[in-house]
């Protein structure tokens, strides 16, 4: 369509103004907190290489912006507008809880040597849009370390609650892509999108 996104997840450490970013959280302190943090994957730095951080919604929120000068966290619309770009019709990507779309997450994943076998990367259409989302996993509300392997998982910048935020997961098992409201803690990958 007419945005442009970054073709890689955010691997930021500090905010737009220069502030750093709270990370090292344990797994007992990151289910508590409602305030911004990231953290990469099984705590293992070369997991950021290739995957990015994963911060919770909080980080995506702050008002000193995660995202680089130029750029912004998509809202949900953003993402809405991109699905639908990939041939998604407009009432699938209106729904959500469930994988909408026929092939759009295997447009938008790339990659198939790190992604477990399955519907996604057996779609013809696999690697198509130049997107290439990574199966990186999240750490969940709990503080565990989750799905590297199976699944991607995004925040937009659209909560739904106090408690609560929009997200995108692109799984291994379907070619569709999820559209659902989960808990501000959990820590997802952010892609951004040009301003």
């Amino acid at each position: 369509g007419d945005q442009l996104w970054m073709k890689e997840n955010l691997k930021v450490t500090h905010y737009r103004n220069g502030d750093a970013i709270p990370t090292g959280y344990s797994a007992s302190e990151w289910t508590i907190l409602s305030t911004s943090a990231y953290a990469v994957y099984n705590d293992d730095e070369s997991n950021a290489d290739t995957y990015g951080y994963l911060y919770n919604w909080y980080a995506v929120d702050d008002s000193r912006n995660i995202a680089p000068e130029g750029w912004h966290v998509p809202t949900d619309e953003e993402w809405m507008e991109l699905e639908m770009a990939l041939g998604m019709s407009e009432s699938e990507a209106n729904s959500s809880g469930s994988y909408r779309g026929t092939d759009q997450g295997s447009q938008l994943a790339g990659r198939a040597d790190l992604w477990m076998d399955g519907d996604l990367e057996n779609n013809a259409e696999f690697g198509t849009s130049g997107f290439t989302v990574l199966p990186g996993g999240y750490r969940h509300i709990d503080g565990n370390y989750n799905f590297m392997g199976d699944d991607g998982c995004f925040w937009p910048s659209t909560e739904t609650s106090s408690t609560a935020a929009r997200y995108r997961i692109v799984s291994y098992v379907y070619s569709g892509v999820c559209r659902y409201n989960y808990y501000k803690q959990l820590g997802f990958s952010v892609r951004c999108v040009r301003d």
